[in-house]
């Protein structure tokens, strides 16, 4: 693989990660309403992801804007619920890295960092909380989409849905682009 392979196959993955979940219908938001209208099953194997994604999870009408250039992109969503979507990503460089951020009503709940080296196929994720504070790390290999592994602070190794890494889900499902409050 050569080095200006690596962004297309980083985009590749993160547009199958989207793909994945329509305008901020991820399984994980299936899941949040499920039997008893719990939140109980979002990302359930890492407890640690469950409460941060539980109450910020994207529902409704959205909008969205951003824009992108040969070396990255940004792309704000807003949901009818409250919730927002800020993901930032930068492909040049030995490392491509991104930076999604979850508010709700303008308070933020929690953001995930990725970075993959532009010779590698192993994505790696800081979960972080609504103070910024580290409570897990992750990985997922580009060419095995599906699965990842999360360990939570003090905790031992979990897999995990993939969608779990992209929680927020993606914005083309979105209608007109618009702007975010």
């Amino acid at each position: 693989m050569t080095f200006t392979d690596r962004p297309l196959r980083l985009a590749t993955l993160v547009v199958g990660f989207a793909l994945a979940s329509g305008c901020g219908r991820t399984e994980m938001g299936v899941l949040a309403r499920g039997a008893g209208g719990g939140a109980s099953g979002i990302c359930a194997e890492a407890p640690c992801l469950a409460s941060l994604f539980q109450g910020c999870v994207p529902e409704g009408s959205c909008t969205w804007e951003g824009g992108s250039s040969p070396g990255g992109r940004g792309i704000a969503t807003c949901y009818s619920n409250g919730v927002s979507v800020s993901d930032m990503e930068l492909y040049n460089g030995p490392i491509a890295t991104g930076s999604v951020t979850v508010a709700r009503n303008g308070t933020r709940c929690y953001s995930i960092d990725s970075s993959l080296p532009m010779d590698g196929d192993v994505v790696s994720y800081v979960f972080r909380d609504a103070n910024g504070q580290q409570v897990a790390t992750g990985t997922t290999t580009v060419d095995k989409i599906g699965t990842a592994v999360v360990t939570c602070n003090g905790s031992t190794a979990t897999a995990v849905s993939d969608s779990c890494m992209d929680p927020a889900g993606d914005s083309s499902g979105c209608g007109d682009m618009g702007t975010c409050p």
